[in-house]
């Protein structure tokens, strides 16, 4: 099982927060869920699948996807 979650541009994407998805495969096979999260871009560490920072709502954001 692996959990994935990442940003999803849309074609008509201009500027501004973004949508974060949820992405889980389960023994091969994929899934994916919006969180009804967003994130501006410029803030998302893709790395680790999270917000980067350390303000408040960052904070936030961060441990409602750990509790997803």
């Amino acid at each position: 099982m692996n959990l994935l979650f990442y940003l999803k541009k849309r074609s008509t994407y201009k500027n501004g927060p973004i949508t974060i998805y949820l992405r889980f495969t389960v023994d091969g096979r994929r899934a994916e869920t919006s969180t009804g999260k967003s994130c501006d871009p410029n803030r998302w560490n893709v790395q680790a699948g999270r917000a980067a920072g350390t303000k408040e709502d960052t904070r936030v954001l961060n441990a409602y996807l750990d509790k997803l």
